[in-house]
C-alpha cells in the first residue's frame, strides 16, 4: 500500500488529500483539511469497485467521482454567483430609490417658472399703467424680460438632471440585467435530461 500527499490546487475548499493506491484499481480519498472540521470521504463505501480492466470504461468510479465533484463544485460557484447578483439587485433597487427621489425634485426646474413670468408680466402691465396716466408714450415703456415662453431654467440644470436620468436608466438597466443572470443561473441548476 503506497501514500500519497497531493494538494489540490485547482479546488479552493478542499485543502489536502491523503490517496491510499492499494493496487491499481482500488484507491482511498481521505480529506485531511479543508472543510470545517475535516470530513473524512471514502469512495469505496459510496461507489462498487470497477472490475479488472473495466476501470477507464465510460461508467467507472473515477468518472463517478468527478461528476460528483464537478456537480459540488458547480452549485457552490453558482451559489456565489446568486449572492453576489443578490446584493447587486438590492443595491441597485435602493439607488434607484434614491436617484428617483432627486429627479422628481430637480426635474422640477425644468418646468418654465410660471410665478416669474407673472410678475414680469405685472411689472409691465404696471409701467404702461403709469404710462398711461402720465400722458408718456407707449412705446417708452420697456418690455416684460419673460414671455410666456420664456426659459427659466440655466444650463446647470440640465447638465444635473441629464445626469440624473442617466443614473437611473444605468441602475434600472443592472436591474435588468441582475434578474436576467438570476434566470440564468435557475436554468443552470435545472436538471438536464439524459440522452
Amino acid at each position: 500500500m503506497t501514500s500519497l500527499l497531493h494538494p489540490t490546487s485547482g479546488i479552493p475548499h478542499l485543502g489536502r488529500v491523503v490517496i491510499s493506491v492499494e493496487n491499481f484499481s482500488s484507491y482511498t480519498y481521505t480529506i485531511v483539511s479543508g472543510l470545517p472540521g475535516g470530513r473524512n470521504y471514502d469512495y469505496t463505501k459510496i461507489y462498487s469497485p470497477d472490475k479488472p480492466g473495466e476501470e477507464a470504461k465510460e461508467n467507472a468510479r473515477v468518472w463517478n467521482v468527478y461528476l460528483d465533484k464537478a456537480h459540488e463544485y458547480d452549485m457552490d460557484m453558482i451559489q456565489g454567483f446568486r449572492n453576489i447578483i443578490d446584493g447587486l439587485l438590492v443595491f441597485a433597487a435602493l439607488f434607484s430609490a434614491v436617484v428617483t427621489t432627486f429627479v422628481a425634485q430637480t426635474s422640477q426646474a425644468l418646468q418654465p417658472d410660471n410665478m416669474q413670468i407673472m410678475v414680469s408680466q405685472l411689472i409691465e402691465i404696471n409701467h404702461l399703467l403709469k404710462a398711461a396716466g402720465n400722458q408718456t408714450s407707449i412705446n417708452a415703456v420697456p418690455t416684460a424680460s419673460l414671455g410666456p415662453e420664456s426659459r427659466t431654467y440655466t444650463s446647470l440644470d440640465v447638465w444635473v438632471n441629464g445626469l440624473f436620468f442617466t443614473s437611473l436608466a444605468l441602475s434600472l438597466s443592472t436591474a435588468l440585467l441582475s434578474v436576467l443572470a438570476k434566470q440564468w443561473i435557475q436554468f443552470l441548476e435545472m436538471p438536464k435530461p439524459v440522452l
